[in-house]
């Protein structure tokens, strides 16, 4: 493998990776953090190595048969289970574009001041322009730049705070405090890496890049470098510096003014608006590929083409945008919202979990050499704690409203 080479190749993952290191992510491991202190710190270890597992899984399988993964269900295990895979896939990720809405408004209202559900409507519309015409490199630029700081603001705050190394060792012990809260808590946390939305718009991610099984050493680098180191300092980080600053205080965050307190030792009065500045830029970084991957599995299960040049990839975009303007106009605050979102996507990530597996050790990538026993082995392990750790939030939600 050519190191410069490699590097110059960098990028699927990378989007996936920013989509993951998103606002949901932030409130699930800001919250657990100021509620729970370190004890869920192995959740949030986990969902990196969980989530550098899917995307591979996702990646290599879909590099091997040059496929995206809608069609590749369809034609190995039919139509039905095809659809089915799409109603999964496109039902979280719309879920998801709905309360990403009601997250920008609400951001958009406190650093405004005009707090309004209308903001939606603008928003949309400028979403609409720049997706539609297929590229925004500077507006992505700013936006990615602006979380950019406020996850080294995070890190610095790591260096001025104490932390309780001694707890945060007991937390890399799995436990499940915590009840209904801990459950919903955890199935968040883990559905910001492990989300059916990412997992799927990978295999078209690559798609894009033309990549083959040839350069599937170039894939591996790309999703551990994002997913497993770049999305895992995020979460730790961020989870650290709210156990530390939040909970050793007595401050159990319910909301994201609450959060951005943690930043008051480093940013002083500055904090709420450094903070929600950072915010707004992680959810404009984070929505507008929901869009597209929406458009993605739309796209494919009907089999047109997936480049924004297409009439009907346009409609299928614009469709998820009209969607998310529903948002604002739900009841609640949306930092919880957003937890909720995360652990509802992870509910139906192990159906796309237990098709990636049975794809990976088919004959073809067994004739092909390709196969990987230890990769099947972690791919059913994040599969079944997946899957156990949505049904304690599924058990959890019934019993909260009863």
């Amino acid at each position: 493998m050519n190191p410069v080479r490699t590097f110059r190749n960098l990028g699927p993952a990378w989007i996936i990776s920013a989509v993951a290191c998103g606002p949901a992510t932030l409130a699930s491991v800001s919250l657990s953090g100021s509620s729970f202190g370190y004890a869920f710190l192995w959740v949030v270890i986990l969902s990196a190595v969980f989530g550098a597992t899917a995307q591979y899984l996702s990646a290599k399988v879909s590099v091997i048969f040059e496929k995206g993964i809608i069609t590749l269900v369809t034609e190995r295990f039919g139509k039905i289970m095809g659809g089915l895979l799409t109603l999964d896939a496109l039902a979280a990720t719309w879920l998801a574009a709905v309360v990403l809405m009601k997250a920008l408004v609400g951001v958009t209202s406190y650093l405004t001041g005009f707090p309004s559900p209308w903001w939606g409507i603008l928003y949309a519309a400028l979403f609409s322009a720049l997706l539609i015409r297929g590229g925004y490199p500077l507006f992505e630029t700013i936006c990615k730049l602006l979380v950019i700081g406020i996850v080294l603001c995070f890190a610095a705050t790591l260096f001025v705070v104490p932390i309780d190394w001694a707890a945060a060792l007991k937390g890399l012990v799995p436990s499940l405090p915590g009840g209904g809260k801990g459950a919903i808590m955890m199935a968040g946390i883990m559905g910001g890496a492990v989300h059916i939305t990412i997992i799927a718009m990978h295999s078209y991610t690559v798609q894009e890049r033309n990549w083959k099984s040839a350069n599937l050493p170039t894939v591996r680098f790309d999703v551990i470098s994002s997913m497993l180191v770049a999305f895992g300092i995020y979460s730790i980080v961020i989870f650290l510096v709210s156990a530390a600053t939040l909970h050793t205080h007595g401050i159990h965050a319910k909301g994201a003014l609450d959060v951005a307190k943690s930043l008051k030792p480093i940013l002083g009065p500055y904090a709420s608006v450094a903070f929600f500045t950072g915010l707004w830029g992680a959810t404009v970084s984070t929505i507008m590929p929901t869009f597209q991957a929406g458009a993605y599995f739309i796209g494919d299960f009907f089999n047109f083409s997936l480049k924004p040049e297409d009439n009907r990839f346009k409609a299928a975009i614009i469709l998820g945008i009209l969607l998310s303007i529903i948002g604002p106009f739900l009841k609640g605050t949306f930092f919880p919202l957003l937890i909720i979102m995360l652990a509802l996507g992870l509910c139906g990530t192990p159906f796309i979990l237990i098709l990636l597996l049975l794809l990976l050790n088919t004959r073809r990538i067994d004739l092909l050499g390709l196969k990987n026993r230890w990769l099947t082995m972690l791919g059913a392990v994040t599969t079944a704690i997946s899957l156990f750790l949505a049904v304690r939030f599924i058990i959890s939600l019934i019993g909260k409203l009863k």
